[in-house]
């Protein structure tokens, strides 16, 4: 199945759906209530993220949490899954929702207090995310209705260009022939196209990474578009072109959102079930190609099929390596690759929902158009090998007064298996605790798997046990602390033989007000890690050291008027690699200020210090940045960042996003490394974003 997109036709078409009668209902923009709110849990979701990290895709939850506050989810109507996304709703509240509703429908969004579990601050949380509404029944008419299908409808078009302003030795001319440079310019341009109201949606999403060329409007590197519907009577979703599978806890199938232990202590374990969506990223991997669609109620069905292409490194004529999973065609090497692969994929999803839980079944059947072969590393001994996968798993969901068990089982083509357990339990109105045990073979293949794990990306290699627990000590001081016990049974990247570890984290949270408030964060993490060193006879050793990393945070955030916010954050590194006896050392401190000198123009600052002894110690810090755009930025040596950000909504339809960050090193006079290298100490970056949205 081959895809090609006409963007003119495209956008011509989700003009149209403009031209309506009047009387359509569209999205307002959020009041800044709800805009802080969206800030808060993405900050709270991605501030301790790794980038390194490949098992999550920021934009994908940044545009789902700004989409759900665009299009809230009605209470009255959504299913326990839906509902179960929502941001400070896990499972059992979700399902007590339901069956509160099953009495009386929700008339008003503050009625959820009466809702066993929810208290005013969940509410608070919650509330950006949903609405009340009725169950209309669906007729023909309904159907050929415009006012249907444009029921709470936007058109959103954004176009974004970045850059950084340093002259890299990537884009500089080759000092000789065939030496290697990059293909294009230094920009990062993006542009999308999207249409959402209740019932359908579409989208073209394009990309043009820094060093890959753009000679014509419909020459992106990176294409990405669907058409779909959605809660339309017994169809829940359909949608054509590209999309995602969220299924069960992520063994077999989840394609994003998939992210691991943070300062949500009891929820981040659980994988949230999406199903199949409508897929709008610029992650260039992760996602299907094709059609999928989903019917049913209580029982639903999901099929899909995809075939897309993909990049892969050539070993010998029809052999390959896995493919690529940065989507970059910058350099000569990298272009010769482009796209000189295909997969083929099917498969299906059931799930049966009921009163005290939901069960699943998942599976699907891929095949290469090459044959993969793994490397010859030792950590690559159970990597997949052939041009067949496939995959099946069950999954479930149980619900009984306070308690909610859920987990799933897997088996992947060559026997491997996995599996994942958990509980979440209210021991009483302050305190939650949050159990999860892991098993995934070393021989477990799912290519588009993600289940919770110590290591990002597939699950496999790995078991371990996860205790969670969150405490309200009083209406002022909450107390959360995870403690994760985990071990590889094979080598991994880096090692050559099993090696286990432990991760703890600490959190005490004080809100005294709205305006004021106070956390202090520690975390401790010790991997065991392999290395060599000779003996007096030169002979090769093998020794085990372990990688060492403990954090302390804190961080006070308080509103000097009602148009100043100021935050301070004090962070302290301590870190060790395998094979050093002393540990090094880091610290960084910042301050932020948000201004609204005008009610539709917002200022973020900040001032960023740091010292660190080397990479090892290296401190992350989250940025705001433009709108859909993650920025955790990893700070190491010594030297200052600093940046200010300018959103301006110039009318009621129009935004602009201005960002200008630098960072100033005082112990190098090189930044980078390779074709992203510059002379210097100053490495800054400029970005322009504007949205139209009717």
């Amino acid at each position: 199945m081959k895809y090609c997109y006409t963007p003119i036709a495209f956008v011509l078409c989700m003009i149209a759906l403009l031209v309506l009668p009047e009387g359509t209902a569209f999205a307002q923009v959020t009041s800044a209530d709800t805009s802080r709110t969206v800030e808060r849990d993405l900050e709270r979701l991605l501030e301790d993220f790794d980038p390194d990290d490949e098992d999550v895709d920021p934009e994908l939850l940044t545009q789902f949490l700004l989409d759900l506050a665009a299009n809230p989810v009605n209470i009255n109507a959504a299913n326990v899954n839906e509902i179960s996304s929502l941001p400070g709703i896990n499972i059992r509240l979700a399902q007590a929702i339901v069956a509160y509703r099953q009495t009386k429908p929700f008339e008003t969004v503050d009625e959820l207090t009466e809702v066993r579990g929810i208290g005013p601050a969940t509410l608070e949380r919650v509330r950006p995310y949903v609405t009340v509404g009725g169950r209309a029944a669906l007729t023909r008419s309904l159907l050929l209705s415009p006012g249907y299908w444009t029921q709470r409808g936007r058109f959103e078009f954004i176009s974004r260009a970045q850059t950084i302003i340093e002259e890299q030795v990537g884009y500089t001319p080759p000092e000789f022939e065939g030496q290697t440079r990059y293909a294009g310019n230094s920009l990062r341009y993006y542009q999308r196209f999207n249409y959402r109201s209740q019932h359908l949606s579409l989208n073209l999403t394009q990309l043009k990474n820094p060093g890959e060329p753009l000679t014509s409007p419909v020459d992106f590197d990176f294409n990405s578009w669907h058409v779909g519907i959605q809660n339309v009577g017994m169809v829940q979703r359909l949608v054509v072109g590209d999309y995602g599978v969220w299924a069960g806890q992520g063994l077999v199938l989840h394609t994003g959102l998939g992210f691991g232990k943070g300062r949500e202590v009891i929820g981040s374990p659980s994988r949230n079930e999406r199903g199949a969506v409508p897929y709008q990223s610029s992650e260039q991997t992760r996602f299907m190609r094709g059609v999928a669609a989903t019917v049913g109620r209580d029982l639903q069905l999901t099929a899909f099929y995809s075939n897309r292409p993909l990049s892969a490194t050539v070993v010998q004529g029809d052999s390959i390596r896995f493919p690529s999973s940065t989507g970059f065609h910058r350099t000569p090497t990298e272009r010769d690759r482009r796209f000189n692969t295909n997969l083929e994929m099917y498969g299906g999803r059931a799930t049966y929902s009921s009163n005290i839980g939901i069960i699943g079944a998942t599976g699907y059947y891929a095949e290469y158009d090459k044959y993969i072969l793994p490397g010859n590393a030792l950590h690559n001994r159970y990597d997949f090998e052939g041009n067949v996968a496939s995959a099946i798993g069950v999954d479930y969901r149980i619900f009984w007064e306070n308690l909610v068990l859920y987990g799933e089982g897997a088996r992947s083509r060559n026997g491997g298996m996995g599996l994942v357990s958990g509980l979440e339990y209210v021991i009483d109105e302050n305190t939650d605790i949050a159990i999860v045990y892991r098993n995934y073979g070393k021989d477990f293949q799912s290519i588009y798997g993600s289940g919770f794990a110590e290591v990002g990306g597939l699950p496999r290699n790995e078991e371990g046990l996860y205790v969670g627990l969150r405490h309200q000590l009083t209406s002022v001081v909450r107390l959360s602390g995870y403690f994760d016990q985990f071990r590889f049974p094979a080598p991994r990247f880096g090692t050559r033989q099993a090696t286990s570890g432990y991760d703890a984290l600490g959190l005490v949270e004080l809100r005294f007000s709205r305006d004021l408030s106070l956390y202090v964060l520690g975390r401790s993490k010790i991997r065991e890690n392999d290395y060599l060193i000779r003996d007096e006879f030169n002979r090769e050793i093998n020794i085990m050291g372990q990688d060492a990393r403990t954090s302390l945070r804190t961080e006070l955030e308080y509103f000097i008027t009602r148009s100043i916010r100021a935050r301070t954050r004090l962070e302290w590194v301590r870190a060790r690699d395998r094979n050093v006896e002393d540990p090094d050392y880091g610290v960084m401190v910042f301050q932020d200020i948000r201004w609204l000198p005008l009610p539709n123009l917002t200022i973020d600052m900040r001032l960023a210090l740091f010292e660190t002894d080397s990479f090892t110690s290296r401190i992350f810090t989250y940025e705001n940045d433009l709108l859909y755009v993650f920025s955790n930025t990893a700070l190491s040596g010594q030297g200052q960042r600093a940046y200010i950000l300018f959103r301006y909504g110039a009318t009621s339809n129009i935004d602009f996003w201005l960002k200008y960050a630098a960072t100033v090193y005082e112990d190098r006079q090189v930044v980078g490394s390779g074709l992203t290298q510059s002379d210097g100490n100053v490495r800054s970056q400029i970005g322009l974003q504007m949205r139209v949205r009717f």
